[in-house]
C-alpha cells in the first residue's frame, strides 16, 4: 500500500467549507457547522459522506447517487454535546470498547460506551493505491486510558474507492497494556433513511437459535405503550413479520431491538439489505469471526425514521454485565491489537439481485447441512 496522509488540525475548520484536497473524482472539504462541531466530507463521483473527525468520527451524512439515506431525525446539524439523545441523527456511530447498551441499575457509563462521543486525539485524510485500487481515506486516533484498567487505542479507517458505492471500514485496536488483556464489547450503530415497502433480506435462518427480538419496556397504559406492547409480542412469536417495512401493521415507536446471530459465506463475511421498491439497497456486510452478531434496530416515530438493517457487534444490546455474564466481549492480549472489519453502502437493481442470489446460497447451504 502506498498513500500521501494529511494530519488534520481544528485550524481548517471554518463555516465557509475549503477543499482540502482534489484527485480525479475525489474530494476533501473541511467544514464548521453552525453548533461548532468540525466536518470532514470526503467524495468520489457517487458517494458524499461527511465524518466528523474529532466526535466519535461519526458519519454524520450520507448521499449515495444522489440520494440522502441517512435516517430521519429531529437535528439538522451535529450538537456540540456528548450525551446520546441530544445528538442523535448520524448515519453511523461507534459504540463500545469498555461497556455497551444501557447502563444496568447501579452501573455507570454512558449508554453505548466511550466511543459515540469520543474526542479524537488525531485525525487525518489520505489517499493512496492498494490492491484494490485508489481510495480516499478518513481516520484517526483515539486513546482511552483509565489507571489499573484500560490503556488502548482505537483506530478506525474509512475508505471511498474510486467508482463505489460500497465504503469500507477498517479499524484497528491496540492493547497498550503490559500484562491485562483488554476485553472490550462493540457494535456499529449504522441508521439507514427506512423505507416503506423495502424488504429486508439477511444471512440468517428464521429460528429462535439466531433471531431474538426483545421487548421494548415502557410504563403505563397509554396508546402508544399498549401499541408497543401488542407488536412486540405479535414480533417475538413472529419475526418475519419485520422483514417488510409497512408503517400501517407495524409499531417502532419508540424502537425495537432485535439480536441476530448470522451466517457467513466462505470469505467469512455475512450480508443485509434493505431491498427498497425500486430494487436498489442499502448494504451492510461485516466479518463475522469478531462480530458474529448483528442487532436490527428500526426507528418510526414520524419524527424520525431509522432503519438499522444490522448493527455489526459482539453481542447484543444489554447492558455490559449481562454480556460479561454469557461471554460475550472480545479480548486482546497485551501489547498486541485486533481488527475489525465491515462494508456499508448502496447497491443498484444488479448489485441487489446478485447479493440477494449470494444471500439465498448462504441460507440453502445452511439448511442442506
Amino acid at each position: 500500500m502506498s498513500r500521501t496522509k494529511i494530519t488534520l488540525s481544528p485550524s481548517f475548520f471554518s463555516e465557509r467549507p475549503k477543499t482540502l484536497l482534489e484527485d480525479g473524482q475525489f474530494k476533501a472539504l473541511v467544514l464548521k457547522y453552525s453548533t461548532g462541531v468540525c466536518g470532514l466530507q470526503i467524495s468520489n463521483k457517487d458517494v458524499q459522506l461527511v465524518v466528523l473527525p474529532y466526535m466519535g468520527q461519526q458519519i454524520w451524512f450520507a448521499k449515495f447517487c444522489g440520494r440522502d439515506l441517512t435516517e430521519k431525525s429531529i437535528f439538522d446539524e451535529p450538537q456540540a454535546t456528548v450525551k446520546w439523545g441530544d445528538n442523535y441523527g448520524a448515519l453511523l456511530i461507534h459504540c463500545g470498547l469498555t461497556n455497551m447498551g444501557n447502563p444496568e441499575p447501579g452501573a455507570n457509563y454512558p449508554l453505548h460506551g466511550e466511543l459515540p462521543f469520543a474526542e479524537y486525539q488525531e485525525a487525518y485524510v489520505s489517499i493512496g493505491y492498494d490492491e484494490n485500487g485508489k481510495f480516499l481515506a478518513a481516520g484517526g486516533t483515539y486513546q482511552y486510558r483509565n489507571s489499573q484498567e484500560y490503556n488502548y487505542r482505537y483506530k478506525p479507517e474509512l475508505r471511498l474507492y474510486e467508482n463505489a458505492t460500497v465504503a469500507e471500514m477498517h479499524i484497528n485496536i491496540e492493547n497498550c497494556r503490559t500484562r491485562n488483556p483488554l476485553e472490550y464489547l462493540y457494535m456499529c450503530h449504522i441508521n439507514w433513511m427506512a423505507v416503506d415497502g423495502s424488504r429486508i433480506v439477511y444471512s440468517a435462518p428464521l429460528d429462535s437459535d439466531h433471531i431474538e427480538v426483545y421487548e421494548t419496556e415502557m410504563a403505563g397504559d397509554s396508546p402508544r405503550a399498549e401499541a408497543m406492547r401488542d407488536y412486540c409480542r405479535k414480533l417475538m412469536k413472529n419475526p418475519e413479520l419485520g422483514d417488510t417495512l409497512d408503517e400501517k401493521t407495524q409499531c417502532y415507536d419508540p424502537e425495537i431491538c432485535t439480536n441476530i446471530k448470522y451466517l457467513s459465506d466462505a470469505a467469512g463475511w455475512a450480508h443485509a439489505m434493505q431491498v427498497m421498491p425500486e430494487g436498489d439497497a442499502c448494504y451492510v456486510g461485516f466479518r463475522t469471526a469478531e462480530l458474529p452478531y448483528a442487532l436490527r434496530w428500526m426507528c418510526r416515530t414520524g419524527d424520525e425514521d431509522g432503519c438499522g438493517i444490522a448493527l455489526p457487534s459482539t453481542g447484543n444490546c444489554l447492558g455490559s454485565a449481562y454480556q460479561r455474564a454469557h461471554g460475550l466481549y472480545n479480548s486482546i492480549p497485551p501489547l498486541s491489537s485486533g481488527s475489525l472489519r465491515f462494508d456499508f453502502g448502496y447497491k443498484n437493481k444488479v448489485q441487489t439481485q446478485e447479493m440477494e442470489k449470494h444471500i439465498g446460497e448462504i441460507l440453502s447451504a445452511y439448511e442442506k447441512q
